[in-house]
């Protein structure tokens, strides 16, 4: 099941929708981030919520990215975070609940 993402606002009510693609480039970059980046954050079993200035570290690291591997589902996931930013709001990942099986 592929990571869904939200955008919330203040009060935590989710103002958009996205999902990670198929074949999980977005996990897969965070994954392969190194220890202590935003990114490397983002679980793919269970929860991960970034908050405003969390999201400006997220963006910047998004954008650093070479040009092959911003796709678009890097650009859209980079496109909600700007939303949640502008919104003051958070941006919500959840994976599976239970880890591999």
């Amino acid at each position: 099941m592929p990571l869904v993402i939200y955008v919330e606002d203040q009060m935590h009510e989710r103002m958009a929708k996205t999902y990670e693609d198929h074949k999980e480039t977005f996990l897969s970059l965070c994954e392969a981030a190194p220890e202590g980046s935003i990114l490397r954050a983002v679980n793919r079993y269970g929860e991960t919520m970034l908050n405003e200035i969390q999201l400006v570290q997220f963006v910047a690291e998004l954008n650093k990215l070479p040009t092959g591997k911003r796709n678009s589902t890097v650009r859209k996931i980079a496109a909600a975070a700007e939303f949640a930013i502008a919104s003051h709001g958070y941006l919500f990942f959840t994976g599976e609940a239970f880890g591999p099986r």
